[in-house]
């Protein structure tokens, strides 16, 4: 897990915001699945983006 990579994926405003709520009540799955039904993204590059969310490290948002 690198959450730095995350820097260079785009996600949805929307998805960021509903990744990071599951994420600071402790529910990593349901983070997971919101990133990887709003991208396409495999576990690995979703993994990275909520625990960026998380440390508060920017991930672009996207479309």
């Amino acid at each position: 897990m690198d959450p730095r990579r995350a820097r260079s994926l785009a996600v949805p405003a929307e998805a960021q915001a509903d990744a990071r709520m599951f994420m600071l009540g402790g529910d990593t799955f349901r983070a997971l699945k919101v990133i990887l039904d709003a991208t396409g993204y495999d576990l690995r590059q979703a993994r990275d983006i909520v625990y960026a969310l998380v440390y508060d490290i920017e991930v672009p948002r996207g479309t």
